[in-house]
């Protein structure tokens, strides 16, 4: 274990170097082409084999090195946020380029981190002359596209034995949760233009459509399974002119829900919506489906491993520069971000969290790994980490990258991708990665574990690829 954390250490700069990098990139999804070119490079010059373009998608690669089996993988992702440039090191809003994307969800340090689980059990297996295969599978896209999902597909996952990845978040711990399924849909109406108001009687209103869909959407919430939720966003109005009749618009759907099927049902019905609001308005309508992830097959016994090395390796590190840092930058957090922690909290949790809680209060750093508990509701939110969880076992590690209670996808985030306190959380997450797939390789009756409770979970299931429709 010692000989493994030393390895990680001694190329602390390297992987800061390549985090930094990406950050500055800051390329949104299928754009990704500096970001993944410079961690296929690391992998080069670390005797990996790369195959460049998986699945045809021209930023997804896989990393490999060893022979034969067991073949453990670590996820990387490096895609950014549109809209969420901004200064590093900052406590106050201040976008590099306005309007322009950023790290706001700090893939930059997932993908390294993973890169750096991936170099040192490949170090391990060199020096001990042990068998077996280590992957790094560089994904693209995870934000609201569907890289992990189209590599799954295409069979990328079907000889791996386990696949263990990471999230950057303000506390350290195993997400043991689930997570909802999703599917994201573009409806697009096009009618005839004319000239309002003397020529209404000829135009046929691509915006009237989309209004009456999302009236129709909206009643369609009150007939849908709890826990589900539905979102949408107009993308194109048609125009800014009142007295013009818009002859195309176009809206986009979010929706979510505890499982694939109950996803698929509410997008059958919200179709029959749309196809409604044409009717009446005398327009057309069609529709793209963006992306769609599934609900976990969680791995009770692959998390426990994790948990046991977190805790041989031990929360974040922090100094009282990042204290005092971390305090200053909640300062711009929203009023209630604690409170918002504490109801996620137990949600989750149930009554763990009333033990939890105290001990986190009113900290600018989340200092504690918290205690493995097996959680069966869904976070909200998706992940196509799930997907891969379809194919092989998967299981997932978060550090504290930021100050407690930041949220996600905020400029907040951004800031903070460059600071130490980030960097040392991916340096412990690459750690506990590391020594956890060292485990899988070298201890035949964990990997048993993992491997049957897997086949248990899966058994009977086939993966939806018509998320992807």
């Amino acid at each position: 274990m010692d000989k493994t954390i030393e390895f990680i250490d001694s190329r602390r700069e390297e992987l800061i170097s390549i985090a930094s990098k990406i950050w500055d990139f800051a390329e949104t999804k299928n754009e990704e082409y500096r970001s993944s070119a410079i961690l296929e490079n690391a992998l080069k010059e670390n005797s990996f084999v790369v195959e460049s373009t998986v699945a045809g998608l021209e930023t997804a690669f896989i990393g490999s090195w060893g022979k034969g089996k067991p073949v453990i993988a670590f996820l990387g992702e490096y895609d950014a946020l549109p809209g969420l440039s901004q200064e590093p090191c900052k406590t106050y809003r201040q976008p590099i380029v306005e309007g322009g994307a950023g790290h706001g969800c700090a893939h930059h340090a997932l993908g390294t981190a993973s890169l750096g689980a991936a170099l040192a059990v490949k170090n391990y297996l060199e020096k001990s002359g042990k068998g077996g295969t280590v992957r790094y599978y560089g994904c693209p896209a995870e934000e609201g596209g569907k890289g992990k999902q189209v590599m799954a597909v295409s069979g990328a996952f079907d000889d791996v034995d386990a696949a263990i990845t990471w999230h950057p978040t303000d506390d350290n711990n195993i997400w043991s949760m689930n997570f909802l399924a999703s599917k994201s849909v573009v409806f697009n109406f096009e009618g005839t233009p004319a000239a309002a108001p003397g020529q209404s009687v000829i135009g046929r209103s691509s915006l009237e459509a989309i209004e009456l869909m999302n009236v129709g959407a909206n009643y369609l919430r009150g007939h849908i399974e709890s826990h589900s939720y539905i979102n949408y966003a107009v993308v194109d109005a048609g125009g800014i002119a009142p007295n013009a009749i818009p002859a195309h618009g176009s809206v986009i759907y979010l929706l979510r829900a505890r499982t694939k099927e109950s996803v698929n049902h509410i997008f059958t019905r919200l179709v029959e919506v749309a196809e409604g609001a044409a009717k009446m308005t005398g327009t057309t309508m069609t529709y793209v489906t963006e992306f769609g992830t599934s609900e976990l097959i969680p791995n009770r016994a692959l998390e426990k491993i994790l948990y046991k090395h977190f805790l041989d390796v031990g929360p974040t590190p922090f100094t009282k520069d990042d204290l005092d840092y971390a305090k200053e930058l909640r300062n711009t957090l929203p009023p209630n971000a604690e409170g918002m922690t504490f109801s996620a909290l137990r949600m989750l949790y149930g009554d763990v969290a009333e033990t939890l809680i105290p001990q986190i209060k009113d900290k600018d750093i989340n200092d504690i790994i918290y205690p493995y508990v097996p959680i069966e509701v869904s976070k909200l939110g998706s992940t196509d980490v799930c997907d891969v969880s379809w194919f092989t076992p998967v299981a997932q590690v978060t550090t504290a990258c930021y100050a407690k209670d930041t949220p996600g996808h905020c400029w907040q985030v951004t800031t903070q991708g460059k600071t130490q306190l980030c960097y040392n959380g991916m340096l412990t997450a690459a750690k506990v990665m590391a020594l956890s797939g060292i485990e899988l390789l070298t201890d035949p009756c964990s990997l048993q574990s993992v491997r049957e409770e897997y086949e248990k979970r899966i058994k009977g299931k086939v993966y939806p690829e018509s998320i992807l429709e």
